[in-house]
């Protein structure tokens, strides 16, 4: 008779784990707000800041669809700041991802493609801009 195994030091571990991913997307979720946040009040050194460690964040998690998505929220501050080149460059790439790793991408590919033609509606206008002030 084999001796029974104890399994409480394994569901421990995916406790921790299970504990750990969800700090990770909160902590995702936070600096995601607060860069945007700080990108609508002109603020794009810490939005970026926010970010871009947000990003990295995601990409630890290989989490690709969570990826692309804060890409497009960074292509939409590239957007605000007027940084027309890198804004359409990052909504590239967030599409590129979500074409390649996100299964209900209709709605998001449609909220990138609305974003991208932003980018060439005369209507917008670069936050500071005096022309528009």
């Amino acid at each position: 008779m084999e001796p029974e195994k104890d399994n409480s030091k394994k569901n421990y571990g995916q406790f921790i784990l299970s504990e750990y991913l969800t700090e990770m997307d909160n902590m995702i979720r936070t600096l995601t707000l607060r860069g945007m946040a700080a990108g609508n009040d002109g603020d794009f050194e810490t939005a970026f800041l926010h970010m871009e460690l947000a990003l990295w964040m995601s990409k630890c998690l290989e989490n690709k669809c969570l990826e692309a998505t804060l890409l497009n929220n960074i292509g939409l501050l590239y957007t605000m700041q007027g940084t027309w080149d890198k804004a359409l460059f990052t909504f590239d790439r967030a599409m590129e991802i979500a074409l390649a790793f996100c299964r209900a991408q209709d709605k998001f590919l449609s909220v990138l493609k609305r974003n991208i033609s932003c980018l060439f509606d005369p209507k917008i206008t670069i936050p500071g801009d005096p022309d528009t002030d």
